[in-house]
């Protein structure tokens, strides 16, 4: 394993004070200016491993928990903005993180169904009313494709996987390739195909979702606003994935994908590294637009008992390594949300620059985290889920007192749940928030 040293890379630490000052925010008042100030510099300390004066940073991230806690169904959120702005903007006061995670991962119904979208079922469209949404993985990307994928992402993307995954957009794969319109004999013929009625269809569905989700957007917006100018800043501002959970959850599909390391390993290893600009432009992307450096990538196919080390090692690890470096580049701060079980892959993850990225760990061994990524990398996590659901109070603060003192160390360790929340009990999360904040400090 190559050894990294320090990267001199100011970016990241100017983007962090920038976002941490509370620049473009029109703050309620000056305390609430100095609240979001604070609770970002506890944030941005934890990333940079510093031992904060005060506390450890709590921050749950919450995606459908905080509807269900107000008495909402997951229906209600994805079709109405207002309702879905109120109920983030109440959660996120009423129960005082120090960051909220953000509501647009909810998205909007209505323009999901204008676009036939078949990679989810949602509440009222597959899921009951009252539940989340749940992915829909099958084979989108065939193995015949990958040449062409590999030689131009983008067209495989717009013309192919488009039309395989949203039934509105089944047209496009009738559209040739935009090249033809280099030259007056050549434009014609491809303006030609853009007329045909079920092509014009299509446009006009992806011109329908797009006011959809502009108008749902706007309106969100109003109360994402709301939040910020209270004190309260964004857990993430980007998102991207792993190369290696793009081709296996999106395209290929797990079990496809799978056999393709034996198969067509050279494919999966091309296709991954095509791949890695796409995603470093996707996250840094997302979070120069919006000012805030951090990236959330989810870590989904990684796992202990998933692959083999060597297989990690191969196909897995440098495709991610390779983004998480692009985005500290740019000046971001990679956020790996650490699925399932990593203990066999923590010295991978040690392999980073030091006091850059953030690794957020669903059900690996926070002593053993703290013991091999402290001083090197900010932790957080380790917090059952199920606890905050089935447990009662007393049991929440023991079990959140239990992980501090495990895994807080003398700084750089974030508090949060081992996974993203659907699901919580008021008591049980007012107790895990509290006991973080009284608890956590140094």
């Amino acid at each position: 394993m190559t050894d990294i040293k320090d990267i001199s890379n100011d970016k990241q630490g100017a983007f962090l004070d920038r976002w941490a000052s509370g620049e473009g925010v029109a703050f309620q008042n000056d305390g609430a200016k100095k609240a979001y100030q604070y609770r970002c510099g506890l944030i941005k300390d934890a990333v940079q491993l510093k031992k904060t004066p005060d506390r450890v940073p709590v921050v749950p991230l919450e995606i459908f928990a905080p509807v269900m806690l107000y008495g909402y169904s997951g229906k209600e959120a994805m079709y109405d903005a207002n309702i879905l702005g109120k109920i983030y903007l109440d959660f996120t006061r009423d129960y005082d993180v120090d960051a909220t995670a953000i509501a647009p991962m909810v998205m909007y119904g209505p323009a999901l169904e204008t676009l036939d979208y078949q990679l989810y079922k949602w509440p009222g469209h597959g899921v009951k009313e009252k539940l989340s949404y749940q992915f829909v993985e099958k084979e989108y990307m065939k193995a015949e494709d990958y040449d062409h994928f590999i030689s131009d992402p983008t067209d495989y993307w717009f013309r192919i996987w488009l039309s395989r995954t949203c039934g509105a957009l089944a047209p496009l794969a009738q559209v040739p390739p935009i090249y033809g319109t280099m030259e007056l004999p050549m434009a014609g013929p491809w303006l030609c195909t853009l007329g045909a009625p079920p092509v014009q269809d299509a446009f006009n569905a992806l011109l329908k979702a797009g006011r959809q989700s502009f108008e749902w957007i706007n309106t969100l917006g109003q109360y994402i606003g709301q939040i910020m100018a209270s004190g309260y800043p964004l857990y993430a501002g980007g998102a991207t994935k792993a190369p290696f959970d793009v081709l296996g959850d999106s395209f290929r599909g797990t079990t496809p994908l799978m056999m393709d390391l034996y198969r067509r390993p050279e494919k999966v290893i091309e296709a991954m590294e095509r791949l890695v600009p796409l995603m470093i432009g996707t996250g840094a992307g997302g979070a120069l637009a919006n000012n805030n450096p951090l990236v959330f990538i989810p870590l989904h196919k990684g796992a202990d008992g998933f692959m083999s080390n060597d297989q990690f090692e191969k196909f897995y690890w440098p495709s991610l390594k390779a983004v998480m470096l692009g985005l500290i580049d740019h000046g971001c701060v990679p956020c790996c949300f650490v699925e399932g079980g990593y203990n066999q892959r923590l010295e991978y993850l040690a392999d980073m620059p030091k006091g850059k990225c953030i690794y957020i760990f669903d059900r690996t061994d926070m002593a053993q985290a703290r013991k091999i990524l402290g001083g090197k990398s900010c932790i957080g996590g380790g917090f059952p889920i199920s606890l905050i659901v089935t447990g009662d109070v007393r049991q929440v603060e023991d079990e959140t007192k239990k992980l501090l003192d495990t895994a807080a160390g003398d700084g750089g360790y974030i508090l949060s749940i081992g996974c993203a929340m659907d699901e919580a009990k008021e008591d049980t999360l007012k107790a895990f928030i509290r006991t973080g904040k009284q608890y956590g400090k140094y």
